[in-house]
């Protein structure tokens, strides 16, 4: 059973004995970054996936109050290099199906639970070293499967053993340079939470922590108003926002953030607002601070049209300039076929009028004081319009010819 130690003891420790490859972790520092081993997965003589070492998640879907090794994720650090402290690390782009390349991670890799992409995450409030062998683990989050954010801070109401804090320990009391540093973190998911996994514990393992100093970073992170896949709503696209959302390093500010489409420069500032064309589109954000630290982040927005053409068919009294559903023989008249697209601004429209007959005879018309005279009981106009993206809507209408 490992020891709970102090960082304090540690920090004080490594000092007296001077430089080694240790050293770092003496600092523990704000913008340091927490590494840990990756997961190893194994597959048992039975076919069961088991993570029997490195770090994992691990989640108690079957409610007998242990994490088995069939109940564990294997865990690696992600582009970021582990867990930031004193830093927020937003990740965005779960989805369904097992990782595919599109995720936008935090403090981990991509990883697949129960078939769905998730990531974990620190929202709200960044992971901060309280100096005394624990961590604030208070805005530890999990995005999965499209849920923006699963907060795994604990839910203390519900589940009073939920501290929201992280222990780290190691082989001896105090620890010595070359101990191996663990940290462990329990909580359960919040009741209700939309997952359907509210009430379930949770347990986070990391092996093999280790404190490194980092160069200060700037993290970006983007959310497409009304979502990446948007219907076509003015002519020809769309104008969208994104909203981001941004941490630089102690003591420096924004200078500026650059926006590009389809890598286009097209604006500058926090947020984006700009028009779009239908199609798929590379949308990318690069922050620059004050002391010249550079973020980026990027995501891909489509724009598509599945919105038919709104069509009308109508008679016209050519008088009165009204909708009409019958006319005299004597009367005049005008046709309305047309067709109003929202992405579309010249829908295709074709139309045609067509009277009923009998006995295969063909429509028989007669001259009467400079008028055409149709005897026909009534008329039937229909019309169909298409637009660009393929869309197609018709609609039909009859006119009676009165005596």
């Amino acid at each position: 059973m490992k020891n709970k130690h102090s960082l304090l003891h540690t920090a004080l420790t490594l000092a007296l004995i001077g430089a080694s490859t240790h050293s770092s972790y003496a600092l523990n520092i704000n913008n340091n970054t927490l590494s840990f081993d990756a997961g190893i997965t194994t597959t048992s003589t039975y076919g069961t996936v088991l993570v029997p070492t490195g770090s994992y998640f691990a989640m108690d879907t079957n409610g007998d109050g242990r994490f088995s090794t069939n109940e564990r994720i294997a865990i690696s650090t992600g582009p970021l290099g582990g867990i930031t402290l004193g830093a927020l690390q937003p990740a965005t782009g779960s989805h369904g199906g097992c990782p595919d390349g599109t995720e936008s991670p935090g403090p981990d890799a991509p990883w697949c639970f129960f078939g769905n992409t998730g990531m974990h995450q620190v929202t709200g409030n960044p992971v901060i070293n309280n100096g005394d062998g624990t961590l604030n683990f208070s805005g530890w989050g999990v995005v999965w499967n499209g849920i923006a954010n699963i907060p795994m801070g604990g839910d203390p109401a519900n589940f009073p053993a939920d501290t929201g804090i992280a222990n780290i320990s190691c082989d001896n009391t105090p620890c010595l340079p070359d101990d191996v540093q663990n940290l462990d973190y329990f909580a359960h998911v919040p009741a209700g939470d939309p997952s359907n996994f509210g009430g379930v514990a949770y347990s986070l393992h990391l092996a093999n922590v280790v404190y490194i100093p980092t160069e200060p970073v700037a993290l970006i992170s983007l959310v497409v108003t009304d979502g990446n896949t948007q219907e076509c709503n003015s002519t020809g696209g769309n104008t969208i926002s994104v909203q981001s959302s941004i941490t630089v390093p102690t003591d420096d500010a924004i200078e500026i953030v650059n926006w590009s489409v389809d890598g286009v420069v097209v604006a500058s500032g926090e947020n984006l607002m700009q028009y779009i064309s239908l199609g798929n589109h590379r949308i990318d954000a690069e922050v620059i601070t004050v002391n010249g630290v550079i973020g980026n982040a990027s995501t891909e927005v489509s724009i598509s049209d599945t919105t038919s053409p709104e069509v009308t068919a109508a008679f016209i009294d050519k008088r009165h300039d009204t909708v009409i559903t019958s006319i005299q023989h004597r009367g005049k008249l005008k046709i309305q076929a047309e067709a109003q697209d929202i992405c579309d601004a010249s829908p295709v429209v074709t139309s045609m009028i067509g009277a009923p007959v009998e006995d295969n005879d063909i429509i028989r018309v007669s001259k009467e004081n400079d008028y055409i005279k149709l005897n026909v009981p009534s008329l039937t106009l229909s019309v169909s319009a298409s637009d660009s993206s393929g869309n197609s809507a018709s609609a039909q209408t009859t006119l009676d010819i009165l005596e």
